[in-house]
């Protein structure tokens, strides 16, 4: 087979292998962006290989395979810089970001968000600058602090409306909800908490109406109004059923069977 046939072979792998993560269907979405990354190493295309080994960091992160995530994007990331390729490095960087985070190594993931920030501001990417600041602040918010985190936020809300990202808008809003919320400003937080489920509603983004619902579910009971709490925590968790996400919808189950038995 020439090598552009055998092009043409991995990059149908590395497209299937997309489709198959987005299904998560994860051991055949491995499987062909495992198969795909090879045959690019094999007939010398850089920039696919780095694609599909960007793909298969994918894969492995939404398993929890932290080693193996953080692993196939290093790889990816040095073949980006050796080509040069600026946008596939801050792709990249955004991966590691997620991948630290996961696993609560907040340095190491704000040195990523931050890195990728950088990148994409550099080079007018304002989808992924505002991706970035929104994922920067929800690791000030993970580490309580709260101007910080409230300031990325409202810079990547800037961001999204400007463009006209809807679900990006609706992110930054639930970011600054929790912000509030967290430091007892109750007002605020729910009129955030309100916008931003009245755009998941209309967009039909049921995994962000089911946090910002076990968000208000958590203002509720910080408020004392355990019957609220408790009717949002279940249709939280219902939602989070629907979409497969078992240990969300139990969390959200523990939570009120907690505001019932206080």
């Amino acid at each position: 087979m020439s090598a552009g046939d055998q092009r043409v072979t991995a990059n149908a792998l590395k497209w299937l292998g997309d489709c198959y993560r987005g299904q998560s269907k994860y051991a055949q979405a491995e499987e062909s962006n495992t198969r795909a990354q090879e045959i690019f190493a094999r007939i010398g295309d850089d920039l696919g290989r780095a694609d599909a080994l960007h793909g298969l960091g994918h894969v492995y992160r939404l398993q929890f395979k932290f080693t193996e995530a953080e692993d196939s994007f290093t790889q990816a990331q040095a073949v980006f810089a050796h080509i040069g390729d600026d946008l596939g490095q801050a792709h990249v960087s955004l991966g590691l970001g997620s991948v630290y985070r996961s696993q609560f190594k907040y340095p190491e993931a704000e040195e990523s968000f931050t890195r990728a920030q950088e990148i994409y501001a550099r080079i007018g990417v304002d989808w992924g600058r505002a991706n970035a600041l929104n994922e920067q602040g929800e690791i000030s918010l993970a580490q309580s602090k709260y101007p910080e985190a409230e300031q990325l936020f409202s810079r990547a809300h800037k961001i999204y409306d400007r463009i006209g990202s809807e679900e990006g808008r609706a992110n930054a809003l639930r970011g600054l909800g929790h912000v509030y919320r967290r430091q007892s400003k109750f007002t605020e937080a729910e009129e955030s908490y309100i916008r931003a489920q009245e755009i998941y509603t209309r967009i039909d983004c049921r995994l962000g109406q089911a946090n910002t619902l076990r968000g208000v579910g958590e203002l509720r009971r910080e408020q004392g109004s355990k019957a609220e709490a408790v009717s949002h925590y279940i249709r939280a968790g219902e939602l989070y059923m629907d979409l497969g996400m078992i240990t969300d919808a139990d969390s959200c189950l523990r939570s009120a069977n907690q505001c019932v038995s206080d």
